[in-house]
């Protein structure tokens, strides 16, 4: 893989999570000392347009890689990553060799890149088995923001590229949490990620390691993971129509945030699967449950009255691009964990059907409720 643009942010990010520590600082370059050994230092680079950054940069890049013993490229290669989450769609198969792949399963496998992500970006606004004409356009706006790094050869691997530089969700100038609107559209694309491995992780289930047919239930069931009709459709222009023996996902997340919780790195599917994919395609396209919305936030307040049975929840979240109190309510056991995550001021995410009627308190019959993990902090996994 290719090395991205560095700049200072991104040698910053990688010596804090390296273990060093900045010493002393200067208009263009800094002092950094290894945390374990302060006799130890390097010098850093501060301003991309200088004349010498690149020269500084590649001495500092050697002396790292002499420190942790790896080679330069493997240390340059993790620093420009720092902000970026790179997801590698490879093909393997008897006849791609020296590089190259018939241009079938090239085709599919480009295509298949597109799919997935525009299915991705919807599951993550809308669980719906079949899009069709319904495929919400902020799906495309979405999908449009990744980008296609360089194909690497041998096994033949296609890397998306997308945006893991997220800003503050929670505004801390009030009281009560309050959702960061401007900062809430920089986690989309990662959110986005987790949608499409929980989804591609429940299709693999269902296509891949079951010794039996997937019933209807399980297909529905599937939708509430991300599953969707289109989705089948990303994954078989690989495997089906591109005739490719295996199809993998793999999810390399940025290294200057945690990997979202309780995911599978990588997806595998056999051309052997393929059949019961489009069986299971096919039943999507069939499946009749109303839509619904996902939407993410935190919550601004609860309550609860004496001897109720179910909570009461408003939570602040973005709708069409401007944030939006929706109210509703959760059974008791639930509502606990609610409770909870608002006295941490910890985001979340809701699913289930939305009424947003323009003049009208918006408010949702909740289908699930969760924090959004997605989006958690170092401090949350520690």
């Amino acid at each position: 893989m290719n090395t991205f643009e560095i700049g200072f942010s991104e040698i910053e990010s990688y010596l804090r999570g390296s273990g060093w520590r900045r010493s002393r600082s200067g208009p263009f370059a800094e002092i950094w000392e290894a945390r374990d050994n302060d006799s130890v230092r390097v010098f850093v680079p501060t301003k991309p347009d200088a004349p010498d950054f690149s020269r500084t940069l590649e001495r500092l890049t050697a002396d790292l890689a002499r420190r942790e013993n790896r080679p330069e490229s493997a240390i340059s290669l993790e620093i420009s990553r720092q902000f970026i989450d790179v997801t590698d769609l490879r093909a393997e198969d008897s006849e791609i060799t020296d590089g190259t792949i018939p241009l079938v399963a090239g085709i599919g496998l480009f295509n298949s890149a597109h799919r997935m992500m525009v299915s991705a970006a919807a599951a993550t606004l809308h669980r719906q088995s079949y899009y069709g004409n319904s495929m919400p356009r902020a799906a495309h706006k979405h999908a449009r923001r990744m980008r296609l790094g360089q194909t690497r050869p041998g096994s033949y691997i296609v890397p998306v590229i997308s945006n893991a530089r997220f800003g503050d969700l929670i505004d801390s100038n009030f009281d009560e949490p309050r959702l960061e609107t401007s900062a809430d559209e920089s986690y989309f694309e990662r959110r986005m990620l987790t949608t499409l491995s929980k989804a591609l992780q429940s299709l693999s289930e269902m296509a891949v390691t079951r010794d039996r047919i997937p019933s209807k239930l399980d297909v529905r069931s599937a939708v509430d993971e991300g599953v969707s009709s289109e989705l089948c459709s990303a994954v078989l222009d690989v495997i089906g129509k591109g005739g490719v023996d295996i199809f993998d996902v793999t999810f390399n997340w940025a290294p200057s945030s945690p990997a979202p919780r309780e995911l599978s790195g990588k997806v595998e599917f056999t051309g052997e699967s393929a059949e019961i994919i489009q069986q299971i395609e096919g039943e999507l396209r069939e499946t009749d449950a109303p839509a619904e919305r996902v939407l993410y936030g935190v919550i601004r307040r609860l309550s609860l009255k004496k001897n109720e049975t179910r909570g009461h929840v408003a939570l602040e979240t973005v709708l069409e691009g401007k944030p939006r109190v929706v109210t509703f309510e959760l059974p008791l056991e639930v509502y606990r964990r609610a409770a909870r995550y608002h006295g941490e001021r910890r985001p979340v995410v809701v699913r289930g059907i939305l009424d947003a009627t323009p003049g009208r308190r918006a408010t949702m019959i909740v289908k699930a409720f969760d924090a959004d993990r997605s989006v958690a902090s170092f401090d949350d996994l520690s």
